[in-house]
């Protein structure tokens, strides 16, 4: 049987997202969360003047890497929470049909010019799909990324549309796995992960979003 495993990207000024994203998995799984920071990465070399609002913006596509490129591999962004098991996202499609999968989230435009703590927004072609990616380890696309690769390919942001990787090569996950606060509503019962993609409840501008009591639950759990 494949190896299964999930990583969650890990930014200093995000800890406590971290943490309470981190705690939403393990106790409701038998995963251990892998932490993804650029300084756990010794080949990690990646400096091209880039606009990056996290310090996982890149680390994240490491994960084949990371892994040996066997086996399949979770990533998602601190700013998730999940209120389902994530090994039921891993058992319920074919992997091995792609190399990678993800929410095709459809065309939007962000509801600010910033989001959390001011950061910019960027409206980008694909926007928000490779926030949460299950990564096929051992295909032949995710074996281009390479240290190499990784550390000099440009522009950075065909890394976010996975331009390194043929249409026919994403697998589509349903929107329940990466449900945008203040974009989509799904009842509680029916959502897998909730993103919270322009900001929080732990940003002061956040306080009062979408979905913000359940993550103030799962926060509670983890003092």
């Amino acid at each position: 049987m494949q190896e299964k495993n999930i990583w969650v990207g890990y930014d200093p000024k995000e800890k406590i997202a971290y943490d309470v994203c981190k705690h939403s998995i393990e106790s409701r799984s038998n995963l251990k969360v892998n932490r993804l920071y650029t300084k756990d990465i010794p080949e990690y070399n990646r400096d091209w003047g880039e606009p990056q609002s996290t310090d996982f913006t890149f680390t994240r596509f490491w994960v084949p890497y990371l892994n040996d490129f066997k086996g399949y591999s979770v990533y998602c962004d601190s700013d998730f929470l999940f209120l389902k098991n994530p090994i039921s996202l891993l058992n319920a499609y074919n992997l091995s049909k792609y190399a990678v999968m993800v929410v095709k989230h459809p065309p939007y435009i962000p509801k600010g010019e910033l989001k959390m703590e001011g950061i910019p927004q960027h409206r980008m072609y694909r926007k928000n799909w490779a926030s949460l990616i299950v990564f096929n380890n051992s295909h032949s696309a995710c074996k281009q990324l390479t240290p190499d690769y990784l550390n000099n390919h440009r522009p950075g942001h065909e890394f976010h549309t996975l331009n390194w990787c043929k249409d026919s090569e994403i697998g589509a996950i349903t929107i329940n796995w990466n449900t945008l606060s203040g974009y989509y509503y799904l009842d509680e019962e029916d959502i897998g992960a909730i993103h919270y993609t322009d900001g929080g409840p732990w940003h002061s501008d956040h306080t009062d979003c979408e979905y913000a009591g359940l993550w103030r639950l799962e926060h509670e759990k983890t003092s």
